[in-house]
């Protein structure tokens, strides 16, 4: 998993909204948007960070962490396959 920064570009800020429904609809779990700034954070799996960097409106993505999750079975995050 990655902790990301996403930086919405100038054309897309203001309709932010739309913006934060495309990361979530890309997998992106939100946690923090500012608007003030056009910045969105959030986590989202590693794989898909290239993916998210790609939409359009999106300026850049900076990962600020990234781990290994090892989530317990049924979780439908699990990629253990267990």
């Amino acid at each position: 998993m990655s902790e990301i920064v996403a930086v919405i570009d100038d054309q897309h800020c203001d309709d932010l909204d739309a913006m934060v429904k495309r990361l979530c609809d890309a997998g992106v779990e939100v946690s923090k948007v500012n608007a003030s700034e056009g910045v969105v954070e959030g986590l989202v799996e590693a794989q898909k960070v290239k993916e998210i960097d790609d939409l359009p409106g999106v300026e850049y993505v900076r990962t600020v962490f990234t781990y290994a999750a090892n989530y317990p079975p049924g979780d439908p995050r699990d990629r253990d396959g267990r």
